[in-house]
């Protein structure tokens, strides 16, 4: 690893002794070993200090590092998966015209987890990976600047997941409504699906966080927002899933009013979580150290989230 030859020949420039800079930094000596000798690489905090040490930026010091990455290995996952989400609804069509058991309603849910969940996202992220042209991707931000060949490697990984994640949920769904269609288990399937989907998506991003930004305090700020978006996961799941016992509990009918006071305090507390999420996004990149943990009116507005979903029961 170049970075390791850098680390050593700034520090014997600066006449810093190995056993010195682990002491400056906070280290063991072995670490500033293992970092020279190219075993390991500094974390992103050991890589600011260092480059506060030595007087440079970070971007110096990295910088025989970014010459030399290597080319990012894209396995094909994607294309099986959507492939097999295709064939699991033609086999359900086929299954459950001769049974007798086939359903509309698991049909247009099938199509909606085989297409739009699948076959199109995968098309988008296998077209980000081969024209290397992120600006679709959730979250991405054209003012950052991040190592293209981790970033086509997340989304390989991240299309891989998500294909694996789609097509296992809709083989439960049309298995269960072919087999068991009376039980009625469709809605927690897509419950879990949702929230499987999700945090799929955000252990992915803090996992590839340390790699795919090229400054290591957009990681820092990366890993520094995690809680806030799982936290952001957890608030719109209680509250979609608050909704969707408590219509069966009271057991309205579709189409008519009884429910629409619920579902308008159901939208006011997404609105109230997104609305939190999106200010401590701001703070957080706005604070160095932030303190404390979370800003006041992400709990405020997280609170206030929760407040709707207790209402909902009350309505």
């Amino acid at each position: 690893m170049e970075i390791g030859k850098e680390i050593a020949r700034l520090r014997k420039e600066n006449g810093i002794s190995q056993e010195k800079l682990a002491e400056i930094l906070g280290v063991s000596r072995q670490a500033v070993t293992k970092w020279e000798s190219g075993k390991t690489n500094p974390d992103t905090e050991n890589l600011m200090a260092l480059a506060k040490v030595f007087g440079v930026s970070i971007d110096n010091l990295c910088k025989n590092e970014s010459r030399k990455q290597p080319k990012a290995k894209i396995h094909p996952g994607g294309h099986i998966f959507a492939a097999v989400s295709v064939l699991i609804v033609t086999a359900y069509c086929i299954i459950g015209g001769i049974s007798g058991r086939f359903s509309g309603g698991t049909l247009i849910c099938s199509l909606i987890l085989a297409f739009p969940m699948e076959v199109f996202l995968h098309l988008i992220l296998w077209g980000m990976i081969k024209s290397g042209d992120f600006s679709m991707l959730a979250g991405y931000d054209p003012k950052v600047k991040y190592n293209d060949e981790n970033m086509k490697s997340f989304i390989a990984g991240l299309d891989f997941s998500l294909g694996f994640t789609t097509a296992g949920y809709l083989f439960m769904i049309t298995s269960a409504s072919l087999a068991a269609p009376e039980f009625g288990i469709m809605p927690l399937l897509l419950m879990a699906y949702v929230l499987s989907f999700t945090a799929m998506i955000m252990v992915m991003g803090y996992k590839f966080s340390d790699k795919i930004y090229a400054d290591p305090k957009d990681a820092k700020n990366a890993k520094r927002g995690f809680p806030a978006s799982v936290i952001l996961m957890v608030m719109m799941l209680l509250s979609v899933g608050a909704f969707i016992v408590i219509f069966e509990l009271k057991g309205y009918e579709n189409n008519t009013a009884e429910p629409l006071p619920m579902l308008g305090l159901m939208l006011l507390s997404i609105g109230f979580s997104l609305a939190g999420y999106f200010i401590e996004s701001a703070r957080l990149k706005k604070e160095e150290e932030p303190v404390p943990f979370f800003g006041k009116w992400f709990i405020i507005l997280n609170a206030a989230a929760f407040l709707s979903i207790l209402l909902m029961a009350m309505v």
